[in-house]
């Protein structure tokens, strides 16, 4: 019998770690790669920066004083958190919103998200990424915190002092979430196939076998 033959396909995910959609998006697509998986399609993701709040102090700020006034009210800001609560709980995306007291500054997570992509390729970064998800979104941990980074790292086999190192990644960074602005990304998550635009906002399953399916038979 004839081995199946295999296709890889480069997937690279405009997200900050502290979108909710991103992370259900996340673990939407964690569920399409399985599926993808048994009909010969491999998946790689790049994770690739953008910052919702780049003008945040680089501590972060309290959660209810940034998003009162981001959204209007905190009774606005409340109903979204809801509306991300009850699309992220069928696929596992666990919000706990009850324990968060930060909204995080993220460059500091995304310049240790590159240096997982620099010293452990795209397994190390997309599980880091997972990491600090699940460190924001479900542990109500704020991602601004040098130390909870520094964790996550060494939790993943990071060598120690992967934040230090990663502070010189800071302009890059910078650099990477510029390029994908200037083609044309506004808002997260986005999806880039080898470089160049693919779609944009978190898709169910079976939304993203069907887009990625038609990427690997192009």
């Amino acid at each position: 019998m004839q081995a199946q033959q295999t296709t890889v396909l480069k997937l690279q995910v405009v997200a900050d770690v502290i979108c909710p959609w991103c992370f259900i998006g996340k673990r939407s697509l964690d569920k399409a790669i399985v599926t993808l998986a048994g009909q010969g399609i491999d998946v790689e993701l790049e994770w690739l920066p953008f910052e919702l709040n780049p003008n945040l102090p680089p501590d972060g700020m309290d959660r209810r004083t940034f998003r009162s006034v981001r959204f209007g009210s905190w009774e606005n800001a409340l109903a979204m958190d809801a509306r991300a609560v009850a699309a992220g709980r069928p696929l596992g995306a666990v919000f706990n919103y009850d324990k968060q007291t930060r909204t995080s500054h993220t460059l500091a997570a995304h310049s240790l998200l590159r240096l997982a992509w620099n010293e452990g390729g795209s397994s190390l970064q997309t599980r880091l990424a997972d990491a600090m998800f699940t460190a924001y979104f479900t542990d109500g941990l704020d991602l601004s915190d040098r130390r909870v980074l520094e964790t996550l790292a060494q939790r993943l086999g990071m060598a120690p002092q992967a934040v230090d190192r990663s502070t010189a990644l800071h302009a890059e960074v910078r650099q990477r979430e510029q390029a994908v602005q200037q083609a044309g990304v506004t808002s997260v998550p986005s999806y880039f196939m080898n470089d160049k635009p693919f779609f944009t906002g978190s898709q169910d399953p079976q939304g993203y076998v069907r887009l990625l399916t038609e990427a690997a038979a192009a």
